[in-house]
């Protein structure tokens, strides 16, 4: 019985420390600004900004973040082909014709699908009032 008693008393104890904790912790965060303690407020920006990141990366490699990779080391990879010189440049300037003149058919198609086509109907076509 007496046991049950000192188990009761050292829960309540750490119950009120984390209520002081928790209250110490709020004031802390109302005397935190930028006025009064800039280095601690840059530095924990610094770390909540990295935490996010973090965050943020976990959670694209989760859900498909294994292609955003690829991607982008794909994009790496042609960036340095198309800046370094070297004996891959008529190749490099090659598939870029293709791209460029594949992109122009995109733009066009997505233009006319949007209206913006050729406007010679419109410019011919005579108003009756």
């Amino acid at each position: 019985m007496g046991s049950s008693k000192r188990v009761t008393s050292s829960s309540q104890r750490t119950h009120r420390s984390i209520e002081d904790l928790r209250k110490r912790h709020s004031q802390e965060l109302e005397n935190l600004t930028l006025t009064t303690r800039p280095f601690k407020t840059l530095r924990l920006f610094i770390l909540a900004i990295f935490e996010y990141f973090k965050q943020s990366i976990f959670y694209l490699f989760a859900t498909g973040g294994w292609l955003l990779l690829f991607n982008t080391l794909l994009a790496t990879l042609g960036i340095l082909l198309v800046t370094i010189e070297g004996p891959h440049e008529k190749h490099v300037e090659e598939v870029s014709r293709y791209v460029r003149f594949g992109l122009w058919w995109i733009v066009l198609g997505v233009a006319s699908s949007i209206g913006l086509g050729s406007s010679y109907g419109a410019v011919n076509r005579k108003i009756i009032i």
